[in-house]
């Protein structure tokens, strides 16, 4: 399930946001720590009034290094919007982890990815950063995970 953000569209995109580098964390939403090794996908959005550059790739697939960031550039020009998504590696994560951003608020303030009532405005992402927060299954959800994922 993607969460949806809907704000003015990244019309300076050509000008502010091309060849911006951005950084993707994945963390422990109760400590903190970092998920090293989780997949990650991208896609870039264009709209149909859009220019899109010559050569890209729309999809993108990256992996966390062991600080549980990976990072990656926006092309030339940048699409007024993104996605991404975390592919957790462990059936013992719970993570809403999937966003549809516009490129100029990342770029400006980041975004932090589903949060769940505990962090409502506990957690802040940096400008440039997409934060994923995923948090370890509970006893009775871990209990339950063999009968709910069929």
């Amino acid at each position: 399930m993607l969460a949806v953000r809907v704000l003015d569209s990244c019309a300076l995109a050509h000008a502010a946001c091309f060849g911006q580098t951005i950084r993707i964390r994945v963390v422990n939403e109760k400590n903190g720590h970092p998920l090293p090794k989780q997949p990650i996908s991208i896609t870039l959005l264009y709209e149909k009034s859009e220019k899109t550059p010559a050569k890209y790739d729309a999809a993108l697939n990256i992996e966390t290094d062991e600080k549980g960031e990976s990072q990656f550039s926006l092309p030339e020009p940048a699409p007024a919007h993104l996605a991404a998504q975390v592919h957790l590696t462990s059936e013992h994560w719970h993570c809403g982890c999937g966003v549809l951003m516009v490129t100029q608020e990342l770029i400006q303030k980041g975004i932090v990815g589903p949060r769940s009532n505990e962090t409502a405005n506990a957690v802040k992402a940096e400008p440039k950063e997409i934060l994923f927060l995923a948090r370890p299954f509970t006893f009775f959800e871990r209990l339950f995970y063999p009968f709910l994922k069929e």
